[in-house]
């Protein structure tokens, strides 16, 4: 019995053995190819590029396995490579044309074929790079744009600094939605040549990228385009705040009041930063969603000066576009005791001078008068005896 025992334990574990090495001799057979015919594609939509690919042919004989492919591409304005994971043969993403476009593209193969794990194919690459026609500094620079209350977009730029006298630049936009790119609907002149663009809001699309490219032409030499990809609510810029009051209490607060300001901006997505100080001390800042604020504990003898301005907050944009601060306006405060006798002092010794000069002044005169020599009559007296002669 002790023999069948150990033979049959034997025997399990020589196949537990074999099932194992059957296993990892299966691991390492199972591999995938790369796609193939990898492509990127430009509809002229200023850097919005199209990816597409197709699934090697010998993707045919496997079965047992989903099939999806891992894309890879560097991100300029991140930094970095973004990583997707998709079943179709596209896919599309934004780039700067100024910038390499880097590509990579592999299968992924994951199921009973690949034992249950993941299957990478070697990545088939595509490198494309960015024209450079034109100098460097023949480019725009300086470019901005900010959205005004929600209502108009403006973008400015200045010209380069290898640019001929009558070189012209021109700007073009796209965004989603639109079949096509566009010129800017109404320049900002400067001695006559182009220095911005003005958008209105209907031509503008909120949480999407606005593309922008800004080119030139010159009759000597060609001159480098700039590409930017915006999103207009990140640019709002509200309007500038009025404070409509500004008291005291009896308990020793003052209390400012607000009202948001003008333009199609949502109350909910605004908050407010207030500034303020007393006399020439530090300015102190407090941030608050409502319209109302008051500092309390305060000593109502000095001067409190207070501004705020406002912004979109984050659960409306990705904002850092301040409005202009408001006009300054402080409490007045009722004057000091040690002030208002100084200033009592300063009066009485300025009326005290005024009185003695005046008095050495008269007697001067009164004695001039008193003194006089013979022989020598008033000026005044002499003019009146010559008109009665």
């Amino acid at each position: 019995m002790k023999f069948k025992a150990t033979l049959k334990i034997a025997v399990s574990l020589i196949i537990t053995m074999y099932w194992k090495a059957c296993m990892a001799s299966n691991k390492i057979a199972v591999s995938v190819d790369p796609p193939t015919n990898l492509q990127i594609l430009d509809p002229g939509y200023l850097g919005h590029l199209h990816i597409t690919w197709q699934p090697p042919a010998s993707l045919e004989n496997v079965k047992n396995c989903s099939v999806r492919f891992q894309l890879q591409y560097f991100s300029t304005s991140e930094g970095r490579w973004v990583t997707i994971r998709t079943k179709n043969f596209n896919y599309s993403a934004q780039f700067d044309l100024g910038k390499e476009v880097q590509v990579k593209i592999q299968t992924l193969l994951r199921g009973q074929c690949s034992n249950g794990t993941d299957v990478l194919s070697l990545p088939a690459e595509k490198t494309v790079l960015p024209s450079r026609n034109g100098s460097s500094e023949s480019k725009i620079k300086d470019f901005r744009c900010i959205f005004y209350y929600r209502e108009y977009m403006e973008c400015t730029w200045v010209k380069g600094n290898e640019v001929q006298p009558q070189s012209e630049y021109f700007l073009f936009y796209w965004h989603n939605g639109m079949d096509q790119a566009m010129e800017c609907p109404k320049y900002i002149k400067s001695n006559g040549f182009n220095v911005g663009c003005n958008f209105s809001s209907k031509e503008l699309v909120e949480f999407a990228e606005f593309n922008i490219c800004v080119n030139g032409s010159s009759a000597k030499s060609p001159m480098r385009a700039a590409y930017f990809t915006l999103k207009p609510q990140n640019l709002v810029k509200p309007a500038a705040l009025e404070i409509l009051n500004l008291t005291a209490t009896d308990n020793e607060k003052i209390l400012l009041e607000w009202t948001p300001p003008t333009g199609k901006i949502p109350k909910h997505c605004l908050e407010y930063e207030v500034q303020y100080g007393r006399e020439d001390r530090e300015w102190m800042n407090h941030i608050i969603k409502e319209t109302t604020f008051a500092i309390v504990s305060i000593d109502q003898s000095e001067k409190h000066c207070f501004r705020l301005r406002s912004r979109m907050n984050m659960f409306c944009a990705d904002s850092e576009v301040w409005s202009d601060w408001s006009n300054i306006q402080c409490f007045p405060g009722v004057m000091k005791e040690k002030d208002t006798a100084s200033e009592a002092v300063l009066f009485s010794v300025l009326a005290a001078t005024t009185i003695v000069l005046f008095t050495v002044f008269l007697c001067l005169l009164i004695r001039k008068r008193m003194f006089k020599p013979k022989g020598i009559k008033d000026i005044s007296l002499l003019g009146v005896e010559s008109s009665q002669n």
